[in-house]
């Protein structure tokens, strides 16, 4: 690729997101840059294989991208993505359990992605240790950038929310202390949107950064929406069992999900034949 081409793909980018109100769909943003390629006498050569998807992900500067799985994917500039966080909460999804763990879990082991299987592996870090070119390596979450998370995600809020989060990360143990203080101000939908959007990009930058084709099946679509709904729907059952006076098993499982945030819950995978024996239970 000739030495200016990122440059010049900076100032398509530009160009193309400057005319459309964002956030835009990604084949409508395809025609908007195809117009401004258009207009150069000399545009410049994409790299033989790469999607465009992949091209937008390598200009985060200019470009936020929102994958979501079995849609268009959603683009905005870079300085409102924001917009896009608002679709994640909209729209809500979750993280495939071992990639969300990989990529949020504060550990002595180190996470890899084998690209053969398609999951993820732990193992023990040891000094000049080599590890098979089919094992990549995920940059594990620390205590300050799990911490930091939070912080910028309490500096969105007004107060006396921002406050009251705030003063958790001065806790002894500021992570817990922050997910009990979101789950005590209801704010579990917003703190899945906010950190699922910043997780996803993450994975974008790492898949970009060791060439790794991206695959919608690492987003569970409609996840946390449907669990959230179930949760509704378990409430209401529990209170109509304790106004009869009777306690059912329907106490236990509201119990469960009331106890968890946005991010415990997308963790959760429930077998198929159990939901076919709760469902088969409701039509009783």
């Amino acid at each position: 690729m000739p030495e200016e081409t990122p440059d010049v793909w900076r100032e398509i980018l530009r160009e193309a997101i400057a005319v459309n109100p964002p956030p835009l769909l990604g084949t409508h943003f395809r025609s908007a840059v195809n117009l401004a390629v258009a207009k150069r006498e000399a545009p410049p050569v994409e790299e033989s294989g790469l999607r465009f998807i992949q091209l937008l992900e390598r200009y985060p500067d200019v470009i936020s991208v929102l994958r979501r799985p079995g849609q268009d994917f959603l683009v905005a500039p870079a300085e409102k993505k924001d917009l896009l966080a608002k679709r994640v909460q909209d729209h809500l999804f979750g993280i495939r359990h071992d990639l969300f763990q990989a990529f949020t879990t504060i550990s002595e082991n180190r996470p890899y992605y084998d690209k053969t299987a398609d999951r993820v592996v732990w193992q023990e870090v040891e000094e000049g240790q080599t590890v098979p070119d089919t094992l990549v390596p995920i940059e594990p979450a620390t205590s300050e950038t799990e911490a930091k998370l939070r912080h910028d995600f309490a500096e969105k809020m007004q107060e006396p929310l921002r406050s009251q989060l705030l003063k958790t990360l001065e806790d002894h143990w500021p992570l817990q202390a922050f997910g009990k203080k979101v789950k005590d101000l209801s704010l579990q939908t917003q703190w899945h949107s906010f950190r699922t959007e910043l997780v996803v990009q993450k994975m974008q930058r790492w898949a970009s950064e060791y060439k790794i084709d991206w695959k919608d099946a690492w987003l569970t679509p409609g996840r946390i929406g449907g669990l959230e709904k179930e949760r509704s729907y378990l409430a209401t059952r529990t209170q109509s069992s304790r106004l009869d006076g009777s306690r059912t098993e329907h106490d236990a499982l509201h119990l469960l999900f009331s106890g968890l945030d946005a991010a415990d819950i997308q963790r959760i995978a429930i077998p198929l034949d159990l939901v076919l024996k709760v469902l088969s239970a409701t039509k009783r």
